[in-house]
């Protein structure tokens, strides 16, 4: 990896940058945040609804009320992640990513010890806050170094949440073996030991290390003016935070992406209690969890070359739409048709898949690479409305019918939604004066070096 680091001092006399690495740095940026992914998807996204039997089993709380502590996380993390996005485009990933993980280990910790709600709520929002950190840098720095296989890039790095899923049947036998409270202290201390690999190799952006995007041996070409999004467009963009929030692309795309985040925050917390309710064992629905995330395998690394390829507007609509296909399949599950799990989980894979990288690479398109961290942000915070508000809704609703079908449907339709609301966005004109500019190879490293 240190081999694809530039000699700096011949890059500021001026010289091209030194013969390029075999392997391209951006890719050991992209692995690394796999493994990160895969670490803190499988814990704090698919691992929780195997969490949440057990401990409100010991502790009699109710459903509900844990559940109640994603409002919290969504309003809480809707606020820092655009200060992190913002922070992440002046001083570059490590920090942050740094930080995230001592914090979100330290919440692990704390909540192996909580006795009382209040003490659950803030502990488990200080570890969901870690993990928003770790997020909001690790996907804008993979973005930061590719432009031409964006897409493809940002495929593979999605496959960390996909993977995820591997962690779910060695983490509930770690909680059936040793308890939910010793098993956040295993994980707990695991994220610390991450932190040293994570700071050492990821890295803000090529250009301060004397490279270009993609391992190329220019910088992209700039796009001055386009009037709509473009199958075959190729070059780059790029807008301050400023400019992009003014732009109607800006709404319709955080429109969009909030509409299709409701089910998989409510998936997320109530996938083991959706499966017992309707007719599948606690074992059963643990078997399958790990399966609802490797489904979208195909679809993270298909929609990444589509969107390579296509236009990454239509593939998006695309996705959304396959999406609240899966989601009409999910509220009509039965065990006694077990096959439809499978065809829910094909759909979900394809559409779900897609839809995490589409949406990604389209807003690298629309606002290029360096206000790419703020706006990630800024997009993020439409999202934490679904985070938050649609667990607790799933419960309430649960609560009241008996039943998580409605809520369901519900959800579907609100997905469908995104796609025509996609379809409506267009390429933002670059303004007259003048747009941030790439930093070029000849710049000396600042902020994360």
């Amino acid at each position: 990896m240190a081999d694809a680091e530039t000699d700096t001092s011949h890059s500021m006399a001026g010289s091209a940058p030194r013969r390029r690495p075999r392997v391209f740095y951006g890719w050991w940026i992209v692995i690394v945040a796999v493994l990160l992914n895969i670490f803190q998807g499988g814990v704090l996204f698919y691992g929780f609804t195997l969490i949440i039997g057990p401990m409100t089993e010991e502790t009699g709380w109710t459903r509900t009320a844990v559940t109640a502590v994603f409002p919290i996380i969504g309003v809480t993390a809707a606020f820092l992640a655009p200060f992190l996005g913002g922070l992440f485009d002046r001083i570059g990933p490590r920090p942050i990513i740094g930080v995230g993980l001592l914090v979100m280990g330290g919440g692990m910790l704390l909540l192996s010890g909580v006795t009382s709600l209040v003490a659950f709520y803030f502990a488990f929002t200080l570890t969901n806050l870690g993990s928003v950190a770790l997020w909001s840098s690790s996907g804008p720095a993979v973005a930061n170094w590719f432009v031409r296989r964006r897409g493809r890039a940002l495929g593979v790095y999605s496959l960390g949440y996909a993977l995820a899923g591997l962690m779910s049947p060695p983490f509930f036998w770690l909680i059936e073996t040793v308890g939910w409270r010793t098993s956040f202290q295993v994980v707990g201390l695991v994220t610390w030991v991450l932190i040293p690999l994570a700071v050492f190799v990821i890295r803000r952006r090529p250009e301060d290390y004397g490279l270009f995007p993609d391992g190329d041996d220019a910088p992209p070409p700039r796009v001055d003016e386009t009037s709509a999004v473009s199958e075959t467009s190729s070059g780059e963009v790029n807008l301050t935070a400023r400019q992009a929030v003014r732009t109607r692309a800006f709404w319709l795309l955080a429109a969009g992406s909030s509409l299709a985040f409701l089910t998989i925050a409510a998936l997320q917390v109530h996938w083991t209690p959706y499966m017992e309710s309707v007719g599948f064992s606690r074992q059963a629905a643990a078997f399958f969890l790990p399966l609802v995330p490797l489904s979208t395998v195909i679809g993270r690394i298909g929609f990444g070359f589509l969107a390579d390829l296509w236009d990454k507007r239509r593939a998006t609509a695309l996705a959304f739409t396959l999406q609240a296909g899966a989601i009409i399949l999910l509220a009509f599950l039965d065990a006694s048709r077990p096959w439809m799990v499978f065809l829910f989980l094909a759909l979900w894979g394809v559409g779900f898949g897609g839809t995490i990288v589409t949406r990604m690479a389209l807003q690298g398109e629309l606002f290029g690479r360096y206000s790419f961290g703020l706006l990630l942000g800024l997009l993020s915070m439409s999202s934490e409305a679904g985070f938050a508000f649609s667990p607790l809704i799933a419960s309430l609703s649960f609560d009241a019918l008996g039943t998580y079908r409605p809520v369901f449907l519900a959800f579907a339709v609100l997905t469908f939604l995104a796609t025509p609301i996609t379809l409506a966005i267009v390429r933002p004109k670059r303004p007259t004066s003048a747009s941030p500019t790439a930093t070029t190879a000849t710049s000396t490293p600042s902020g994360d070096t």
